[in-house]
Formats: structure tokens, C-alpha cells, sequence
């Protein structure tokens, strides 16, 4: 066997075995997030108690950029029966339209506020 022969040989052998590493990594992850604890969303509801529960769903959200432009109006519709803002969320949250993607990246002290896709009112709340 020739040294180029020799040499494409073993980079076909670490090239086989760098895949399987990526396969066996892509697996791990794989199975770590299927047993990641996701809090189930329904979970989180007015039997639960959980005080965002009370103070978000049913409620339209004003984005930063809605309150700015309000603002800049000189209107003042921000009723806070009705409405919430940011400034009513904890500080680590996220907020997004259902059929929105997301991370699937856990973390338990983190607020999720899935919004109503068309009227941007708060569907439900959950932690993770």
C-alpha cells in the first residue's frame, strides 16, 4: 500500500470516528432534553395559585414600543385592569405569540408568557 493509500486510510478511519463522537453527543443531548423537567403549562393556573397567573392571563400586553408610542402621543391607555407591561414581569422572563419558536433551554426561574397570536392578550403563564 502506497503512503497517500496509507494516509487517506486513516483520515477515513478518524473522519468514521469523529462522526460516531457527533452521534453519540447529538444523542446524549437528545436524550437529556427528553428528560429535562418541563413544568407542564397548564400547570401553572388560578387553582395554583401562582400570582402572575392573577396578574397576566386575560390581560393585553403593551409592548415597549407600543408604551413609547403611546407615550409620544400623549395618551395615557395603559389601564392596568386591562393591560400589562413589561415592568409588570419579574426580571428574567420572555414573552412570545403562540406558534412562535422558542429554545427548548430550561430555566426554572424563568417567567413564560405565551400571548394570543392576533390580539396579543395573555393566553398562559408558566416557570422553566
Amino acid at each position: 500500500m502506497s503512503e497517500t493509500n496509507k494516509l487517506s486510510a486513516a483520515a477515513a478511519e478518524q473522519a468514521v470516528g469523529v462522526q460516531a463522537s457527533v452521534q453519540d453527543a447529538n444523542a446524549q443531548l437528545f436524550a437529556s432534553l427528553m428528560n429535562a423537567p418541563n413544568k407542564d403549562p397548564s400547570a401553572v393556573s388560578a387553582e395554583s395559585g401562582d400570582a402572575y397567573y392573577q396578574k397576566l392571563v386575560g390581560k393585553k400586553f403593551i409592548s415597549p414600543a407600543e408604551c413609547d408610542k403611546l407615550m409620544a402621543e400623549g395618551k395615557d391607555a395603559i389601564d392596568p385592569n386591562n393591560t400589562f407591561t413589561v415592568d409588570d414581569l419579574p426580571k428574567n422572563h420572555r414573552y412570545y405569540k403562540e406558534g412562535d419558536m422558542i429554545t427548548l433551554d430550561m430555566d426554572e426561574s424563568r417567567l413564560n408568557v405565551v400571548l394570543d397570536e392576533a390580539s396579543s392578550v395573555c393566553q398562559k403563564v408558566y416557570w422553566g
